[in-house]
């Protein structure tokens, strides 16, 4: 029997992603109304966030999202009781059904919570650090996966395919979902391709659908450790490989591997290996001269 191809389709188009941010502003913090010719996401994942466009005025609660259209002039502000946990993406898109999402902010549900999640995760294969700064022009990973741009701009048409479906009606209301219970294991295997970037509890509790204090509690039940001596431990290990194998400087090696500073990350190495950096460089050096002598 002969078959025939069947073209598919495509009803929504995300072609160019412009910056996938996530973090927290600080107190008092505002921008300039500006604008640009591409759909600018904003989802609150905790806290509140005052929004000004041409579409709407007002705040914008934890868990609620707006997208602000081509060329609308925008602008945000914290009050000084606030420091919210912001997601913003900005991206083309050829369909003008998003156009509905721009005058009232949306409530979203679990699944399209998790969605949003998959797409902070993606992004960042494809950008390089840093996330977490505002009005920042990310750009690209060198070396991205394979296939990383792609699934990127496949998540976030997968994300906005799902919102128009659901949201259909003028109401927009709240579809309930099941809350799924996170694994330690996704978690331990996430920090463990990212520790070299600025990972913070609260992008991991957003990643992983829980709250703070249930992800450190369940990770420590697992592992045996908290999460930021996980991720401390990943990093010391690092920055022994990288002090033995380049001639980079501690300080480098301290920026490389995002430390706060140079006097954290040798406080850190002592306390983890009994050694400054220098004195593990001196000592493994010693050993291998003496091996080779020997």
């Amino acid at each position: 029997m002969e078959y025939s191809l069947k073209k598919l389709n495509q009803s929504l188009k995300v072609s160019e992603i412009a910056y996938v941010h996530f973090f927290e502003f600080q107190r008092d913090f505002f921008t300039n109304a500006e604008n640009h010719p591409f759909y600018e996401l904003v989802f609150v994942s905790s806290g509140n966030l005052e929004i000004s466009s041409e579409q709407f005025k007002g705040k914008l609660l934890k868990g609620q999202m707006i997208i602000h259209k081509p060329n609308e002039y925008h602008s945000l502000s914290c009050d000084s009781d606030s420091t919210p946990t912001v997601i913003i993406i900005g991206f083309t898109c050829d369909d003008d059904r998003l156009l509905r999402f721009s005058g009232t902010p949306l409530t979203l549900g679990n699944s399209e919570v998790k969605k949003l999640a998959e797409i902070i995760k993606e992004a960042r294969n494809v950008f390089a650090p840093p996330y977490d700064i505002p009005l920042f022009d990310m750009k690209k990973r060198k070396n991205s996966p394979f296939g990383a741009e792609q699934l990127l701009g496949g998540l976030v048409e997968y994300f906005l395919i799902n919102l128009i479906r659901e949201h259909t009606d003028s109401s927009l209301q709240l579809i309930n979902e099941r809350v799924e219970k996170f694994s330690a294991n996704e978690i331990v295997s996430y920090i463990s391709d990212n520790y070299k970037e600025k990972i913070t509890l609260d992008e991991l509790a957003f990643i992983f659908r829980t709250n703070r204090s249930t992800l450190c509690k369940e990770f420590k039940l697992a592992t045996g450790k908290t999460i930021v001596e996980f991720m401390n431990n990943k990093k010391i290990e690092k920055a022994k490989s990288l002090i033995l194998s380049t001639d980079l400087t501690f300080t480098e090696i301290a920026e490389k591997l995002n430390f706060e500073s140079i006097h954290y990350f040798t406080r850190l190495f002592k306390l983890t290996t009994g050694l400054t950096p220098k004195d593990f460089k001196n000592t493994q050096h010693k050993k291998t001269v003496a091996n080779y002598n020997g």
